[in-house]
Order: structure tokens, then sequence, then C-alpha cells
């Protein structure tokens, strides 16, 4: 993807109250250091297209969890690119359309 020109590498700025948000709600060291592991996501996400697109399921789930309570997450779209069933070609060249059922707070957990 580097090669071809097709990462365009934002500078998103640190979100110091939502980290602090995170710190208190987190409920385990391990689930805040997962969260802050892929912060950054999450930050360029709404700095953005409010969109994510990544592997990692514990750290989505562990996200919708606590979206709840954090508003500005709730409207996050995570889409998991290895879920067929989650149709993710086919989303994107729809045009990425914000779903409730990709949103973190409106039904974004994995199953």
């Amino acid at each position: 993807m580097e090669a071809r020109k097709k990462v365009n590498r934002l500078n998103a700025p640190i979100n110091k109250k939502l980290r602090d948000k995170i710190k208190e709600i987190a409920t385990n060291e391990k689930a805040r250091e997962a969260m802050f592991k892929d912060i950054h996501l999450v930050e360029a996400a709404k700095a953005t297209d409010q969109i994510v697109v990544a592997l990692d399921e514990t750290v989505r789930d562990l996200f919708a969890s606590i979206s709840r309570s954090i508003g500005e997450m709730r409207n996050i779209v995570w889409v998991n690119p290895d879920k067929t069933e989650e149709q993710p070609i086919s989303w994107l060249e729809n045009g990425a359309k914000p779903e409730k059922r990709r949103m973190l707070g409106l039904g974004g957990k994995s199953k």
C-alpha cells in the first residue's frame, strides 16, 4: 500500500478528554492498555470520516462496551475486513455509508 501511494498519513490530534474518560471507565488495567494501544484508530476516525477498518475484535468489543458511557464514540463505525458476514467490500464499494449496525454504540459489537 505504501509503494502504491495508497496510504494517507494523518496526524490526528491526541484527544486527551477521550483518553481521560477511557482511563476512568475501563473495567481493568488489561482493558485500558488494549484500548490505549489502539486509541489512535478512534482519534483518526473522529478527525476524518468516523470510520475504523480493523481486524481486532477484542478492542472493538472493548470500545463498544464503553461507548454507551462516552457519547462521542457511539457513532464511530467499525468494520472488520476479514468478516465476510459484514460484507466489507460491498459496503465500501457502495460508499461506506454509516449504518447503525456498524456503530460502536448502536450495535457495533462483534458477534
